[in-house]
């Protein structure tokens, strides 16, 4: 194997073996020139020191078909170029220069080979497909200096199995980590403000997560389809829970949402199947459209009370609920949203004046189940569409 040496700084001189050779590049851009009295496809490995441009880093992704180690930790660089080694599919190790900055968009997407990077303190900000389709990248490091994770940065990282996100950032940008199918540890710094959308969807491996408290926003589809993440902890600091957040997370157990979510958006919880129960906190406000959709193994729910509205399918086929307590805000129940909950016995409608019922809301549950209303207001729920079909209302002091 040939390993050459290139010094590309001005007026550099050194003294290498006879194995290695050593090139002075007296002004950066003349990388292509002084290559020329060389064989490039015997280039497998290279350490660059000096002070290089845009026009070398494309000579370095065109002209050596085999380079597979990089070595630029000794090359005076802030901002690696957008796409400098997009599809260089035979580099395996890279060392980025100690005075990076910036790595561009797409800077290594699609670097199928490459196993190793190493990321500098000096880099601040990692640009959006920076890493993106490194299918055989196994660990990263994000450093402390990194304030901001572009969108699609990393994704399809499939063979990433850890990632250490560094203190300093402070959003996760959209699809950061989507489809990391063998992700199993994620450290998140606390000083995260916002999981951006999509943002570990589709990573399968992914067990578990601790969301630090710096955390205000988690955006839609965050952790939709991690079918291996079993439990979750929504910090106080969360005020939304975007759609779909959760969506088919087939094994997650154990939810606990903080106390300053208000809004549980659309499909956050689609087809949870393995989520037995779930505490909504008091502050909610709003729970969206087919918020618990066929979350099968989900026996009891409450419904605080500032909610007023529960959305269309809402609890769809949750075939497993035996105990619903509505809230005494709640004015509307949409379409279809207990339908098919088979194994309902017991509702408690805190509310004192009927919530209006849409087409098949209580569709495919029992109507002798046991409907527990405020005092003095059976005649009202007897009378009501929606409600008058249960033959057991029951007043009760809330």
């Amino acid at each position: 194997m040939k390993k050459l040496f290139l010094l590309a700084a001005l007026f550099v001189a050194a003294a290498f073996s006879s194995c290695e050779h050593a090139i002075t590049v007296k002004t950066p851009g003349t990388l292509s020139q002084l290559l020329t009295d060389y064989d490039k496809t015997e280039i497998t490995e290279l350490t660059i020191i000096g002070n290089l441009n845009s026009d070398d880093i494309w000579t370095l992704k065109y002209d050596l078909p085999n380079l597979a180690i990089l070595d630029m930790e000794n090359v005076n660089l802030e901002v690696l170029p957008a796409e400098a080694f997009l599809f260089k599919e035979s580099l395996t190790s890279v060392k980025l220069p100690r005075t990076l900055k910036t790595i561009g968009s797409g800077a290594f997407s699609h670097c199928s080979s490459l196993t190793s990077i190493t990321i500098p303190d000096s880099v601040t900000t990692i640009s959006d497909w920076a890493f993106d389709d490194c299918s055989s990248l196994t660990s990263i490091t994000i450093p402390a200096g990194v304030t901001s994770i572009g969108e699609w940065a990393f994704f399809y990282c499939t063979s990433l199995t850890n990632v250490t996100i560094g203190n300093s950032v402070t959003t996760i940008g959209a699809y950061a980590f989507s489809d990391c199918s063998s992700l199993t540890s994620v450290t998140i710094g606390n000083s995260v403000t916002s999981i951006g959308e999509s943002a570990f969807q589709g990573c399968t491996s992914l067990t578990s997560v601790t969301i630090p408290d710096s955390v205000t926003e988690i955006r839609e589809r965050a952790f939709s389809g991690c079918s291996g993440l079993t439990s979750i902890t929504i910090p106080d600091s969360v005020t939304s829970i975007g759609d779909s957040v959760f969506f088919d997370c087939t094994s997650l157990t154990s939810v606990t949402i903080g106390n300053s979510v208000t809004i549980i958006e659309n499909c956050t919880f689609w087809e949870c199947t393995t989520l037995t129960n779930v505490t909504i906190p008091d502050s909610v406000t709003t729970i969206g459209e087919s918020a618990f959709y066929r979350c099968s193994s989900l026996t009891s729910v409450t419904i605080p009370d500032g909610v007023t509205e529960i959305g269309r399918a809402v609890f769809f086929d949750c075939k497993s609920l035996t105990s619903v307590t509505i809230g005494n805000s709640v004015t509307s129940i949409g379409r279809e949203a207990f339908y098919s909950c088979k194994s309902l016995t017991t509702i408690y409608c805190k509310a004192q004046t009927p919530p209006s019922v849409e087409t098949n809301a209580f569709d495919n549950v029992s109507k002798t189940l046991t409907l527990y209303v405020p005092t003095d207001c059976k005649a009202a729920y007897a009378a009501a569409y929606g409600w008058k079909e249960f033959t057991t209302i029951i007043e009760t002091q809330f």
